[in-house]
């Protein structure tokens, strides 16, 4: 979809409009194609700092769903959070507009169609396959109403993370010494 059919579809009239949950659950959960230039215009026009706070937000929600006994997929989505966050506030030119559009691209695909999750209920004895996103659709409906499920994430737990860390690590580890630098500096004029 292009620019002005992503819009409708979102019920956008501009991007200074992005700014609450549903509207990143929206971008993320359809199984539209979205082109990358399409997502690209879409998160230049949204207010700074918006994409950050409505991404925290859905990421959290994500990792409350995740099954008690699920700690690398809660871990997986942690760090898929802070990379996506991590680019969304260092975006200095162009090119980091477009990164963060073929990233957030790169999750959804991952998250709605190539992931897979093999769901059993031990109650039915049935087993089938699943995305990501509908595994913890399942597991939300599991908590409320009680229905059971035995879940496998192995197989969606391959999500390359390596360069993506790295870059958010380094951007992160310069923040944190800058932080003890302060401190230690405050201590020094006391």
């Amino acid at each position: 979809m292009d620019y002005e059919e992503l819009l409708d579809y979102l019920g956008l009239e501009d991007p200074s409009e992005f700014e609450y949950f549903e509207n990143f659950a929206e971008l993320i959960e359809g199984h539209e194609t979205i082109s990358t230039g399409a997502l690209y215009r879409l998160l230049k026009g949204i207010p700074e700092g918006v994409m950050a706070e409505v991404m925290e937000g859905y990421f959290n929600e994500a990792q409350e769903a995740c099954p008690d006994t699920e700690a690398d997929l809660y871990t997986l989505l942690e760090m898929i959070k802070k990379v996506l966050i991590g680019l969304s506030e260092s975006i200095e030119d162009d090119r980091d507009w477009a990164y963060l559009a073929d990233e957030i691209l790169r999750f959804k695909e991952w998250y709605i169609n190539e992931s897979q999750v093999v769901i059993k209920s031990p109650k039915k004895g049935e087993e089938r396959q699943v995305t990501v996103m509908e595994a913890l659709a399942i597991s939300r409906l599991e908590k409320l109403e009680g229905e059971e499920y035995d879940y496998d994430f192995s197989l969606a737990k391959e999500y390359p993370l390596d360069e993506h860390i790295m870059v958010y690590s380094v951007k992160e580890m310069e923040e944190e010494d800058s932080e003890e630098d302060e401190g230690y500096q405050e201590d020094i004029e006391e």
